[in-house]
């Protein structure tokens, strides 16, 4: 037997013992989609001494621990709301949501968070003594620098995912316990052809050798399904998407033209809500890919390093004068700010960057009836996601509002061309009102 496999059998313990090692007022670090941990956490909720439990983003269960009746054993606390989080707040329940962008993810670790323990969900270990974390970054080799204890469940369906950032020694870890759960995934429906209305005039902009970044959201993922005509794009984004993977399976994604690490397809999270078992297959010890920590990814000034770098996100609501919405519906949260701004402010400083936020121009009510996505102003309590002096392009279904330099008329006018044509007259009078243009 190797030291490696023999520290291993020494540190193996049962699931059962593993909520005997949460100490009264631990604050554990955790990956929503550690369902493992997650579930031994929940189980247990009633038997921790105010415990505070820290996820960057929810993808499983809707657990119990998310009710208020154990707050006083385990308190949860999130930087995203996924929609787990979305239904308890729904059903009146007040969560602890953490505001920041991904990029400032490290920061918030060291200086927030503070984690006295860190519960992780690994591959098997390799021969090396080094488990891979998984399919994600979001602060996992920050918190292993200030943690005193490291449990890990090891999952052998988890990809393998190459990046330095993604592994984690048997010298490290405090306790394993082995339990084999199924990875998230999700169906992934057809776009509409509203979003690939909108979605084919943001690809018909995009050059051969951009490098380019898809957010979160239905609308942006239908722009990949766009690009099979493109050549040697690269790829520098938080999620690697199922519309990624595809462009890469195609070779249009090659990465040969990067400014950046050239031949490497870099991101930070893999398939997100949307993914799907071909994403973690494809991932999985594949060396075009690699992992690296968020707050580098995500970094504006790492970003601008790929020229021509090409930015798409998704927006819930947009003012006249280019504020944009991404993560409240008036007062309600829906989401959190993410990397939204970090990519925004690192494409407008790329050589040759460009970015685009895209939405539909139009939702529907339960009613029946229809209201305007963009608006003279935003909804009362709506987050200013985006900045309007920081906006580049809106984009809808009707067109391409460019926004970066001009003066609050030409925004206005611009954003009244592209709104849905039964709210254009109402929204022309009220920006006149306003005094945006005579």
């Amino acid at each position: 037997m190797s030291v490696y496999a023999e520290q291993y059998q020494n540190k193996l313990i049962l699931r059962e013992k593993v909520p005997e090692l949460i100490r009264p007022k631990e604050r554990i670090m955790c990956y929503g989609g550690a369902a493992g941990c997650l579930s031994v956490l929940d189980e247990h909720r009633f038997r921790f001494d105010h415990v505070e439990l820290y996820t960057m983003f929810m993808l499983n269960n809707n657990y119990d621990f998310l009710k208020q009746d154990c707050r006083d054993h385990l308190s949860h606390y999130s930087t995203f709301v996924s929609p787990s989080v979305r239904e308890r707040l729904k059903a009146g329940e007040a969560q602890e949501i953490i505001l920041t962008h991904y990029s400032d993810t490290d920061a918030l670790v060291y200086d927030r968070i503070q984690p006295s323990t860190l519960m992780i969900m690994v591959t098997p270990m390799d021969e090396e003594g080094y488990f891979t974390m998984g399919y994600n970054s979001i602060g996992h080799m920050a918190a292993l620098e200030i943690v005193d204890q490291v449990i890990v469940q090891v999952n052998p369906k988890l990809p393998r995912i190459f990046g330095e950032c993604n592994r984690v020694h048997i010298s490290k870890v405090t306790a394993i316990f082995e339990e084999e759960t199924v990875l998230h995934t999700a169906e992934v429906k057809p776009h509409s052809e509203v979003d690939l209305q909108a979605a084919r005039l943001i690809a018909e902009r995009i050059p051969d050798g951009a490098t380019i970044q898809i957010g979160v959201g239905r609308v942006p993922d239908a722009i990949g399904s766009l690009l099979f005509s493109h050549k040697d794009l690269g790829v520098h984004t938080e999620l690697f998407s199922q519309s990624l993977m595809k462009l890469m399976k195609a070779g249009v994604v090659n990465n040969s033209r990067k400014t950046l690490l050239p031949g490497k397809t870099i991101f930070s999270f893999a398939g997100g809500m949307r993914a799907t078992q071909e994403i973690y297959d494809y991932a999985d010890c594949n060396e075009n890919v690699e992992m690296r920590p968020i707050s580098w990814v995500n970094d504006p000034r790492v970003i601008a390093e790929n020229d021509h770098f090409v930015s798409v996100n998704s927006a819930l609501a947009v003012d006249l004068t280019g504020q944009v919405c991404s993560e409240s519906i008036g007062l309600q949260t829906f989401t959190g700010p993410g990397g939204q701004l970090d990519f925004v402010r690192g494409a407008r400083w790329s050589k040759g960057g460009r970015s685009y936020i895209v939405l539909n121009s139009v939702t529907g009510k339960k009613e029946g009836n229809v209201i305007s996505k963009i608006s003279l102003a935003l909804p009362l309590g709506s987050a200013v996601t985006t900045p309007r002096a920081d906006v580049d392009c809106i984009v809808t279904e009707y067109g391409v509002a460019e926004l970066r330099f001009k003066s609050l008329a030409e925004r206005a006018k611009a954003l009244i061309s592209i709104a849905h044509p039964m709210f254009r007259e109402k929204l022309t009078k009220e920006a006149k009102e306003a005094g945006y243009f005579i």
